[in-house]
């Protein structure tokens, strides 16, 4: 059994579950806006993200 808020997730999980399109995903990674990059995860040539970095990195854009 995992945990929901351990999953590693796609770009096109982020996409459809919070709303993020891929594109603006990779603008942001790419210059580190919003300390985007700090949550990616590569695997290979894939990147990845865990679903409780994100819910956390929403969590603290709430206030911005």
């Amino acid at each position: 059994m995992t945990n929901e808020h351990s999953q590693i997730i796609t770009p096109e999980d982020v996409a459809r579950e919070y709303g993020i399109p891929v594109a603006t995903q990779r603008v942001w990674k790419c210059h580190n806006r919003h300390g985007w990059a700090d949550l990616t995860i590569k695997v290979g040539r894939s990147t990845r993200y865990n679903r409780a970095d994100i819910e956390a990195w929403l969590q603290a854009r709430k206030g911005v």
